[in-house]
C-alpha cells in the first residue's frame, strides 16, 4: 500500500491575549488571487459518516504501518533522538518540546510489559495509549512502574502489582512524551529513554496492512455505535482518503472554538463531540493529541479579521507569560499549511524556557518574513506561504480554558 501523508489547509482559531495585523504599509501585498483563495474556500460535498470514521481508521492504520517499520516490528521502543522538525516523524502537527517514545504493541500473542523510570517532578513525563479506533483509553502524566497490556476478552497473566490496561485491540499504540526544556537540555532526555523497558512473549518483524478498515476489522472490537459505519466502508481507500482530506481541510474553522475538545479522548468522554464523526476525522490533522484534560490545544490559522495566515502579511500576537489555571507549561509551536509540519532552518517555538515576561507579564510574537527588531519575539515565516500555529496548555483547569481574544 502507497504511504501518504495529505496537506490539509485547515483555518483555525487561537487562543491569546490580543492579536494585530499590521497595515498593508509595513507589510508585502498579497496578490487578490492568493487572498481570494484563503478567504472563499470552495466547500466540497460532505462525505458520509461512514467515509469520516473511516478516513481515521485508514489515517492511523497507515501511521502504524510506518511506525512499526520504523521501529524494526511490532512490540519494539523507537526513540525519538532530535526534535520532529521538518517531517522526519510520521506524527503530523508534533510538538517540539519533547522527544517520543513510540511503539506498536501486539497482543495477538500475549500480554505486554512497559515498565517506566521515575522522572523528576520538574521535567513533564507521559504516557498515552490509542486504541486502533484512534481513541485514548489510558494517558497519565509522571508514570511510574508496571503496566501490563491485556486484550479485553482474553484471560492474560500479569505481574502482581502492574497498571493493568485493557485494550479493544490487538494493536495499541504506546506513545510516552519526555519534555525537552531548551537545546541544552536535550542530552539529559536519552538516560530517561534507555530505562523504559519492554518485554513481550513476541513480536514481528513487520506490521503489513494491505486493506486498512478490513485489518481494523479483524484485529479490533469496533465500538457498538460504530460498526454500521466501518462495515460499509471496507472498500475505503486511497482515493477516498484524498477526497475526505480535500473536505476536511475546508470545513476545520468551524472547530476553532473548541480547540481539541471532543477528538482525541474515549468514546464514552464527558467532552462534547466526542463520537461526532467529523470531530474525530478533524482529529488528523493532529493525529493521536491528548485530550483536554491533559493538554488543551489551541490551533490557529487565521487573524482576529479570519483571515488566513499568510507569510505576506506581517501578524502579531499576545500571550500570557503565566496562562491562568494551567498547571504545567505552555508552548507556541508554527507549521506550515503545506505540509503540516516545520519551517527548515527557522525558530518554530516560543516557551517559558525561551522568553521572558514584559513589564505586563506578557509575550508578545510577531510573524513576519524579515526580523521586526523591535523588542518583540521573531516567529519567523516564508514569504507567500499559508501558516498556523498551536498553543498548547499542559494540565489546564477546564473550569477556565485560556479564552479567545478576538470576541
Amino acid at each position: 500500500m502507497k504511504r501518504i501523508l495529505v496537506v490539509l489547509g485547515v483555518g483555525l482559531f487561537l487562543t491569546a491575549l490580543g492579536c494585530q495585523q499590521r497595515t498593508e504599509s509595513e507589510s508585502k501585498p498579497v496578490d487578490e488571487a492568493t487572498q481570494a483563495a484563503s478567504t472563499t474556500p470552495t466547500i466540497p460535498e460532505r462525505p458520509t459518516d461512514a467515509e469520516l470514521y473511516a478516513f481515521k481508521l485508514y489515517h492511523h492504520a497507515v501511521y502504524m504501518e510506518t511506525t512499526a517499520r520504523q521501529a524494526g516490528g511490532t512490540n519494539k521502543l523507537l526513540h525519538t533522538t532530535e526534535l520532529p522538525t521538518e517531517g522526519t516523524d510520521p506524527v503530523v502537527t508534533p510538538a517540539l518540546d519533547h522527544l517520543y517514545t513510540k511503539a506498536i504493541l501486539d497482543l495477538s500473542a500475549g500480554p505486554v510489559v512497559v515498565e517506566l523510570p521515575k522522572v523528576e517532578k520538574d521535567r513533564y513525563f507521559s504516557i498515552q495509549i490509542a486504541d486502533q479506533g484512534h481513541y485514548t483509553i489510558y494517558d497519565e502524566i509522571h508514570p511510574v512502574g508496571a503496566y501490563a497490556f491485556v486484550r479485553k476478552g482474553k484471560d492474560m497473566e500479569v505481574p502482581e502489582g502492574a497498571t493493568v490496561i485493557e485494550s479493544p485491540g490487538d494493536y495499541p499504540h504506546l506513545f510516552i512524551r519526555v519534555q525537552v526544556k531548551n537545546p541544552a537540555d536535550m542530552p539529559n532526555i536519552p538516560p530517561i529513554q534507555q530505562g523504559i523497558k519492554l518485554t513481550a512473549a513476541s513480536s514481528n518483524p513487520a506490521l503489513v496492512i494491505e486493506n486498512p478498515i478490513q485489518f481494523t476489522l479483524d484485529t479490533y472490537d469496533v465500538y457498538p455505535q460504530n460498526q454500521k459505519y466501518v462495515k460499509s466502508a471496507v472498500y475505503f481507500g486511497e482515493v477516498d482518503y484524498k477526497r475526505v482530506s480535500e473536505y476536511i481541510g475546508v470545513v476545520a474553522p468551524k472547530f476553532s472554538v473548541s480547540g481539541n475538545t471532543g477528538m482525541f479522548g474515549p468514546i464514552d468522554s464527558d467532552e462534547p463531540h466526542s463520537n461526532d464523526p467529523e470531530y474525530r476525522a478533524a482529529a488528523m490533522v493532529g493525529h493521536l493529541g491528548f485530550p483536554i484534560h491533559h493538554a488543551y490545544y489551541a490551533p490557529y490559522f487565521t487573524n482576529c479579521n479570519n483571515e488566513v495566515l499568510i507569510g505576506d502579511k506581517t501578524e502579531v500576537f499576545t500571550f500570557p507569560y503565566e496562562p491562568e489555571g494551567v498547571e504545567l507549561f505552555w508552548s507556541i509551536t508554527r507549521y506550515s499549511a503545506l505540509t503540516r509540519n516545520t519551517l527548515p532552518g527557522k525558530n518554530d517555538i516560543f516557551n517559558a524556557y525561551n522568553t521572558e515576561p514584559d513589564a505586563s507579564g506578557n509575550v508578545t510574537i510577531t510573524f513576519s518574513v524579515e526580523n521586526p527588531k523591535d523588542g518583540t519575539y521573531w516567529m519567523p515565516v516564508n514569504a507567500g506561504e499559508p501558516y498556523y500555529f498551536v498553543a498548547r496548555y499542559y494540565k489546564p483547569n477546564l473550569e477556565n480554558l485560556p479564552q479567545k481574544p478576538c470576541n
